[in-house]
């Protein structure tokens, strides 16, 4: 009997210690993803900045034209990596919320949100990614002098 106390009590105190373990690897999670949304914003604002210099170049309207469509998706790629990193940040803030966590429906939620968060977050690197490239091809098209 006494054995059982024990062992049920060790047991009690450990659940607690695993709840606070996984909810802290939770937030950590969250950091990494703002951290990664705040890397793609340099990128994508590296991009634009290199966009405008060579549109400034630029001579054939086709190609201005072409070097204003990947502009302009850019910055709404910008705004979007913002957005998802915003998100983020909010997500950590509610993780961070005892009073939420005790709910297990709304923590099963939680759960679920952070995961698509994260999934976005992946999901977004791609996107700059090719963005990298088809900016990459564009410039391929035009030589410096921006004939």
């Amino acid at each position: 009997m006494i054995s059982f106390l024990i062992l049920s009590s060790t047991t009690l105190i450990a659940q607690p210690d695993l709840n606070q373990q996984k909810m802290q690897q939770q937030m950590q999670q969250m950091q990494q993803v703002q951290q990664q949304m705040s890397q793609l914003m340099e990128r994508t604002q590296a991009m634009n900045q290199e966009m405008n210099r060579r549109m400034q170049q630029l001579q054939n309207e086709s190609m201005m034209n072409q070097f204003q469509m990947m502009h302009r998706f850019n910055e709404q790629m910008h705004m979007t990596l913002g957005t998802i990193k915003n998100a983020a940040e909010r997500c950590n803030l509610m993780l961070q919320d005892r009073e939420m966590m005790k709910d297990q429906t709304m923590k099963r939620d939680m759960d679920q949100l952070r995961e698509h968060i994260r999934s976005m977050s992946s999901q977004m690197g791609e996107a700059v990614q090719t963005m990298e490239r088809l900016t990459k091809r564009l410039y391929q098209q035009v030589p410096e002098t921006g004939q």
